[in-house]
């Protein structure tokens, strides 16, 4: 499949770096160019020839957006890509605003995956409506949006959002990694080990998760991997809990291999990679019922689901749950990663995709 392809994000932190990372090593075929903050690029392993193009991030800002905008503007003139991929909602409404005053070939072709539509958040009915109306008239410049579950899709659709230009693609999980550096199990065997990956953010629920943690009793332990990015965070200091920061995949690897359990109480995801992250070291995962959550997680097979407003039930399964308990459900984790979230199979419906809209 010989075509020339631009991929563009505001910022690749998290699950958008992992799919990219994904995407760029299996286009063999395909001449690709990236467009990433300056600040971020070593988290693309460039292990074959893409043109990396840069722009100073120094926070989600005026002068931010207009350094990626003129980067896109640039490049897109020198590249000449056959099809434009963007990445999160920031990429998506600023170069797709930028294409309304810009002459494009149209044989050039725009694909969106906002990884969480805007009007996903716990926002006022007023903001939702907003978010909703700009990516309805961005979508007039897009010839595909990739939705990362059912979820996503439905709710685009009951935003208003044109049928035949949504397409579901779950997001991919690399294979796990088996030859892990320095791989020693990093917890207290006489603990029950629960493990949190991502933000600390209202989004994913990190003032939830303390909830739980105040109320669980001494025989857990809970290990935070992550930190702040956009929201403030005064971290408790407590015996129960180990903050290791952002961790790469390789080192993540030991973390997700000797968790008991992973707990992800979200109050929307797109998706929930984490999840199926887990679920691909065999590990099974405690999570909130809410937006495409059940997609991920297999209810009382590769974990259980309990409601944002009864965090009480999270601490039931807890309760009730032993190591062995949770052990018992690494097959099932396992086969629900490989019937569902390979990679191989995100990176084939992406390139069906892209071959459909250049027919």
């Amino acid at each position: 499949m010989n075509m020339k392809v631009l991929h563009v994000a505001e910022t690749i932190k998290g699950g958008v770096a992992s799919v990219l990372n994904q995407l760029i090593s299996s286009q063999n075929e395909i001449e690709i160019c990236c467009i990433l903050p300056d600040s971020q690029a070593d988290e693309i392993y460039n292990n074959k020839k893409i043109l990396l193009k840069q722009f100073q991030r120094s926070g989600r800002n005026i002068k931010s957006l207009l350094a990626l905008a003129n980067v896109f503007r640039v490049t897109l003139k020198e590249f000449k890509p056959d099809i434009i991929h963007l990445h999160s909602s920031f990429a998506g409404v600023i170069c797709r605003f930028l294409l309304f005053f810009m002459p494009l070939d149209k044989k050039i072709k725009v694909i969106y995956c906002p990884h969480a539509f805007s009007f996903l958040m716990n926002v006022s009915s007023f903001k939702k409506y907003v978010y909703s109306f700009i990516e309805r008239l961005l979508s007039l410049n897009t010839d595909a949006i990739i939705c990362t579950s059912n979820y996503e899709r439905n709710m685009a659709i009951q935003y208003g959002l044109k049928k035949d230009k949504l397409f579901v693609v779950y997001n991919g999980i690399q294979e796990p990694i088996v030859n892990i550096d320095d791989d020693i199990n990093p917890f207290d065997s006489h603990k029950i080990n629960i493990l949190y990956v991502g933000r600390f953010d209202y989004q994913k629920g990190i003032d939830i998760l303390f909830d739980i943690i105040n109320a669980a009793g001494t025989k857990y332990h809970f290990t935070l991997v992550g930190d702040t990015v956009h929201d403030s965070f005064n971290r408790p200091e407590l015996a129960s809990v180990t903050y290791t920061g952002w961790l790469n995949s390789k080192q993540l690897a030991k973390y997700y291999k000797y968790a008991d359990v992973t707990i992800m109480p979200s109050r929307w995801e797109s998706f929930g990679l984490v999840a199926a992250e887990s679920n691909s070291y065999g590990t099974p995962v405690i999570a909130s019922n809410s937006s495409s959550l059940p997609e991920v997680v297999v209810d009382g097979a590769t974990g259980y689901l309990f409601d944002l407003n009864d965090f009480q039930k999270a601490l039931d399964i807890l309760n009730i749950k032993t190591k062995e308990d949770w052990n018992s459900m690494k097959e099932k984790c396992l086969s629900n990663y490989i019937e569902k979230f390979k990679s191989s199979d995100m990176i084939s419906n992406v390139e069906r995709l892209y071959k459909k809209i250049k027919q």
